[in-house]
């Protein structure tokens, strides 16, 4: 009985570890898919010289979800300069 324990045990560790990194695989493909995202916009804003309010909502919000996926210090300094960006009014 004991070495069953010890097989079923190790079959459920395995498990968990692959399901581990699938799960980092993932948080870090969103990332990388993010991040690409993020750069992409804000070349397209800083380029037409502002944005729009909605624009700069979902840039915002992207760039939370970055970071909380454990986003890095160039992205701050991306973050910083697209906050400088001029909100576009649209009538």
């Amino acid at each position: 009985i004991s070495s069953f324990v010890v097989f079923t045990y190790k079959r459920i560790r395995n498990r968990f570890q692959e399901q581990d990194k699938k799960r980092e695989a993932i948080e870090r493909g969103v990332q990388a898919l993010l991040r690409n995202e993020l750069i992409d916009k804000f070349r397209k804003y800083k380029l037409a010289g502002e944005m729009t309010l909605l624009d700069k909502e979902n840039m915002e919000h992207m760039f939370e979800e970055y970071f909380n996926l454990g986003g890095n210090g160039t992205m701050q300094e991306v973050y910083m300069e697209f906050k400088e960006i001029p909100i576009k009014i649209i009538k």
